[in-house]
């Protein structure tokens, strides 16, 4: 059973570069009882303002113009403009094709959210981000939360037999 989240003290940054996507988007959160709620057309705007006060948690579009939210997952990864790396980031997109998910996940995403989205599915979500967290990985090719979702354990042995 799924404990009851009060999201009002979350500070969310939300990026998108479609105008009623954020009026969408304030509304929902609004309806979370989330409160602190920052909007960004783009990339840019979006590292800016997480320099100047770190969210809780980033939710981006895929494709954020002039840059694509590939490009924005990866430079938070990065801690470009000393902003933390470590920033839950769901992704939430019309753009829902397995190498859409995989691209994401692969650049540093926390979780994916398909559009179109609701209060329900997004509190979902977050939810889920909670009660599963993932181990974050640096590597020399990758940084981001552990790509595998099974934690079946070590089969190394087993596997080769």
């Amino acid at each position: 059973m799924t404990n009851y989240y009060n999201f009002r003290n979350l500070n969310v940054i939300f990026v998108d570069d479609n105008r009623n996507m954020h009026l969408l988007m304030r509304s929902i959160l609004l309806a979370m009882n989330i409160v602190n709620s920052r909007g960004c057309y783009d990339a840019k705007s979006c590292i800016e303002k997480m320099h100047e006060e770190a969210p809780d948690i980033v939710i981006s579009d895929l494709s954020p113009n002039p840059e694509n939210g590939l490009d924005l997952i990866r430079r938070i990864r990065q801690g470009e403009l000393g902003v933390d790396p470590y920033t839950p980031i769901l992704v939430i997109s019309g753009q829902t094709k397995l190498q859409n998910v995989i691209e994401a996940r692969d650049a540093g995403a926390t979780e994916f959210l398909a559009k179109p989205v609701s209060v329900g599915s997004l509190y979902d979500r977050l939810v889920w981000m909670i009660e599963n967290p993932r181990v974050f990985i640096k590597a020399s090719e990758f940084i981001g939360p552990d790509r595998r979702r099974a934690m079946r354990g070590y089969e190394g042995m087993e596997r080769r037999k």
